[in-house]
């Protein structure tokens, strides 16, 4: 059986299929692909049929920079949950790292890599990030390729500003669509037929501080992500540990820790519910825990009624 990757990465498609004067319906359809996939919580698809869509409907539709297009649909968010250990991480090549750790879970397919000294594109004074389809059978999918590194620009620049910019991008393909497309979306030097593919940033730009990162967030996240991988683990636990986080400042709401977690809140609300329990429970539970927690303090007195 192929690798699966998240439905979410086909957010966009319909739309700009329609914008380029096609019907992305019998599209989906021929690849096995249900049209309204990507709306459905928690959803996967086949990797491999999924890449011939993209291939497939760049060449009927005559537009060789789909998989760019298309990344102005997605970024970050397709991600799930590493979305958001990407956003609570100290630094751009932080985050990076992170979802490098962690691209399994989107899909098994990818891999993203830091590159050292002696390998491709590695220079002093920058880090060079490889990016690479590993899926048997699939023969090169520009299209992809594409996407994915686009997808990747999108997500440094959400994280660090839109002042950040790559030194470097690479594609061992050559080019499919017009140089400026690239050199818009990249705003970099993009280089066609090298013997890696990937994205070099500048130190400075890989060392930026992400805005309002919150590396506890970070940690409960991480945990989830390896628990969910591990039989016999529960998130009720991250729950009520998130929750006591969010209660004092008045934001905990089960949209709220389901967004921590990088879930729909009716996945989180499923699976409590598996554990036999309940986000109102939790939530109930931490609040008497708090309350208790304030009287027991020293200095601390009831209020008599009058």
């Amino acid at each position: 059986m192929g690798s699966l990757i998240r439905a979410t990465n086909l957010h966009g498609y319909g739309a700009l299929v329609r914008e380029l004067g096609g019907d992305p319906g019998p599209l989906l359809r021929r690849y096995g692909i249900r049209p309204g996939v990507e709306l459905v919580e928690d959803a996967f698809v086949s990797y491999g049929p999924f890449a011939r869509l993209l291939e497939t409907t760049a060449e009927e539709l005559d537009c060789p920079d789909f998989g760019l297009r298309l990344s102005a649909w997605q970024g970050l968010g397709i991600l799930g949950p590493v979305a958001v250990i990407a956003r609570n991480s100290a630094t751009v090549l932080g985050a990076f790292a992170e979802i490098g750790r962690y691209l399994h879970v989107h899909s098994p397919a990818l891999r993203l890599s830091v590159a050292g000294p002696g390998e491709s594109g590695y220079r002093a004074g920058s880090t060079t990030f490889h990016f690479a389809i590993e899926e048997r059978g699939l023969p090169y999918v520009a299209q992809s390729y594409e996407l994915s590194l686009a997808n990747g620009a999108r997500i440094g620049r959400l994280l660090a500003g839109h002042e950040m910019r790559p030194r470097v991008v690479a594609f061992r393909h050559g080019r499919c669509g017009p140089l400026a497309a690239y050199e818009e979306l990249f705003g970099a030097p993009v280089l066609f037929e090298q013997d890696w593919c990937g994205i070099e940033l500048g130190d400075t730009d890989a060392h930026r501080p992400v805005d309002n990162a919150d590396p506890a967030t970070r940690r409960i996240v991480a945990r989830y992500l390896e628990t969910t991988h591990r039989a016999g683990e529960e998130l009720a636990p991250l729950v009520a540990e998130l929750t006591r986080r969010l209660l004092p400042t008045g934001t905990c709401s089960a949209e709220a820790i389901a967004g921590h977690l990088g879930l729909h809140p009716r996945t989180m609300q499923r699976r409590l519910a598996e554990e036999a329990t309940t986000f109102a429970a939790i939530l109930d539970h931490e609040r008497a825990q708090q309350a208790g927690r304030r009287w027991s303090r020293p200095g601390s007195r009831r209020r008599r009624p009058a």
